[in-house]
């Protein structure tokens, strides 16, 4: 099939997927795209004059000794142009940036055209628009100032005034690649209201004021405009719509008079309550069934908590009582090392407060779980979590229930079991095919794991098959759904997943789709040496002789021996699991290749 009929076919499932209230809402959105391509406004024409209290700043001179040699390293490399994409991708990085290239593949798509004109999910030569926001989210530029704050760098302001400059007139509103989302608008909300909030704490900001000022009207009034009329709607929310509302709630507290530019900080307030609701489900799992955004959408809302307490609002027990829960399942569902998660992930942040980027996430769950370090020296001790709502199981087994996610911790393992439904709303967008997938952590070593989710749009294979059944140690079949429709969209459901207790004392999972019935059960034993699990698989389809089959993927560098037909060492560092499997199997392989990208269910 061609480019532009895979294009079409995705619209046309698209389409499906809306309801009535969404179809009108996008019919919408189309007349504002069509009058904020024509009309020209005045962003100067109402004052911003009144700072708020968001930011709260704590003392520079109290900064962990670990940020401040951090921020030292970063700001010497951001100069030089060594940027790290998402915290960890290594790119090179001319001064000043050209804000609409991907430097990973050296492809530069500068436009003058209307944003509303462009397609940023079919990008020419292999570019992804990921990487063309990654550089417009100004993490680099957040983490200039703060070094200027922290460690009274001038050059880091004079830098990040200055490339914030260059951006304003290299990306004229509306136009080009980095006005085609309402979420990468909210994100650099964020961004500019903590940088404004360092560089004017900063004794190094002494030249800057007059060209801070001008950037608020530079800036400010066009994104919240933008932001606002063009925030997501519908099965596009998901964290979409909690990353526009923080931006929004964020840069309303800091400039109080912004609101003209999109609306009252009331409506924002509810609207982002109802989001917070909406999103993580009653035992905190994040209802788009993927961990990484888990994570992305509570420092959102995080944020736009402080935000809201920092202008004297109160935030509903029933919102505080959520986010309080999705704290509490993120620090027991993801491993304390060597994170890895499942459903999509671009390894995005909202803002670079960890000392070392690169470890983010594992910064993060330190501070959710009550540790110190640079994130809580942002952010202030984390208040107590609401006891998580798990339901125990045999073996150490607990539950959460909502979202679907099992986990069994022990002073030598960390075992996390998928038995979730596929994803958020009618286009499960960041889900994959991973039910019954199984992850597994010796001490502090991942050991098999999920493998994640490559391109968003530039290698639709790859994305294809890390989000099929076949990528992950699930059963997989001939025939079986749901299929992948493309970029965030899905269609056909499998059935709930159910969990019941197991006959040898583990816990058993199941789950029905058109073409089958899979089941899988777990449980512990204690012998030989430190013990180990059994995972039995059952599988019944509508094709009696149909096959199935199951890939367990192991971490990055882990060798993989066959000791006998059967039997296999695996090494990984300085630890090592041995994989018996049954006679039951037919064929039984050791792959060391990469195996085929085919797989689209």
């Amino acid at each position: 099939m061609s480019g532009n009929m895979l294009r079409l076919a995705w619209y046309w499932h698209r389409l499906g997927a809306m309801g009535p209230a969404e179809i009108a809402q996008r019919i919408r959105k189309k007349g504002v795209q069509f009058v904020d391509a024509r009309k020209q406004r005045d962003w100067t024409s109402v004052p911003i004059t009144k700072v708020g209290q968001y930011p709260a700043l704590p003392g520079p001179k109290e900064a962990p000794d670990v940020l401040r040699q951090a921020l030292k390293q970063d700001a010497e490399e951001i100069l030089h142009g060594k940027w790290r994409a998402f915290g960890h991708i290594p790119i090179h990085v001319s001064d000043p940036p050209q804000w609409h290239k991907d430097y990973l593949v050296d492809v530069d798509l500068r436009t003058e055209l209307s944003a509303f004109e462009l397609d940023h999910r079919t990008l020419p030569k292999g570019a992804d628009i990921k990487l063309i926001w990654e550089l417009s989210r100004w993490h680099q530029l957040t983490r200039l100032a703060m070094a200027a704050y922290i460690l009274g760098d001038a050059r880091a302001a004079s830098k990040c005034v200055h490339w914030l400059e260059h951006w304003v007139q290299n990306n004229p509103p509306y136009r080009g690649w980095n006005w085609t989302s309402a979420l990468e608008a909210g994100m650099r909300l964020i961004q500019f209201t903590w940088i404004d909030g360092l560089l004017r704490a900063s004794a190094a900001n002494v030249e800057h004021d007059a060209a801070l000022e001008q950037l608020r009207y530079d800036i400010l009034p066009a994104h919240a405009w933008f932001t606002w009329r063009h925030r997501s709607v519908g099965s596009s929310a998901n964290n979409h719509l909690l990353g526009e509302l923080a931006g929004l709630i964020i840069a309303t507290v800091r400039w109080p008079e912004l609101a003209t530019w999109g609306t009252s900080l009331d409506e924002f307030h509810a609207l982002w309550e109802t989001e917070v609701l909406a999103q993580f489900a009653e035992d905190g799992g994040n209802k788009e069934q993927a961990l990484h955004y888990h994570l992305f959408s509570f420092e959102l809302c995080w944020h736009a908590r402080a935000a809201l307490l920092a202008a004297g609002r109160t935030i509903s027990p029933k919102a505080e009582d959520r986010l309080m829960l999705a704290a509490g399942f993120l620090a027991q569902v993801q491993a304390r090392s060597e994170p890895w998660n499942y459903g999509d992930s671009d390894d995005a942040f909202v803002l670079p407060l960890a000392s070392e980027l690169k470890e983010n996430t594992r910064e993060w769950c330190e501070w959710l779980s009550g540790g110190s370090g640079s994130v809580a020296w942002f952010l202030g001790p984390r208040n107590p979590a609401t006891a998580p709502r798990i339901q125990s199981l045999p073996d150490g087994w607990r539950l959460f229930s909502q979202t679907g996610i099992a986990v069994n911790r022990t002073a030598e393992w960390f075992l996390r079991w998928d038995v979730s439904p596929l994803g958020y709303l009618q286009t499960a967008a960041h889900a994959h095919l991973d039910a019954l997938h199984l992850s597994l952590w010796l001490g502090d070593l991942a050991f098999i794991v999920d493998p994640g989710t490559g391109a968003y749009y530039a290698d639709a294979d790859l994305r294809n098959w890390l989000a099929s059944r076949a990528a992950h140690n699930g059963p997989a079949w001939a025939g079986s759904q749901p299929t992948r429709a493309g970029p965030f969209l899905w269609r056909g459901f499998h059935s709930r997943p159910r969990v019941i207790e197991g006959g040898a004392g583990g816990i058993n999972a199941d789950f029905f789709d058109v073409a089958g019935h899979a089941a899988r059960t777990i449980y512990r034993v204690e012998k030989p040496l430190r013990g180990g699990w059994v995972i039995e698989e059952r599988i019944l389809t509508t094709t009696p002789e149909s096959d199935f089959g199951v890939l367990w993927q192991f971490a990055p560098e882990t060798i993989c021996e066959t000791i006998e037909p059967r039997r296999f060492r695996i090494t990984r560092q300085n630890r090592t699991l041995e994989v018996r499997v049954s006679s039951d199997w037919h064929i039984v392989d050791l792959v060391a290749t990469e195996p085929t990208r085919k797989a689209t269910t």
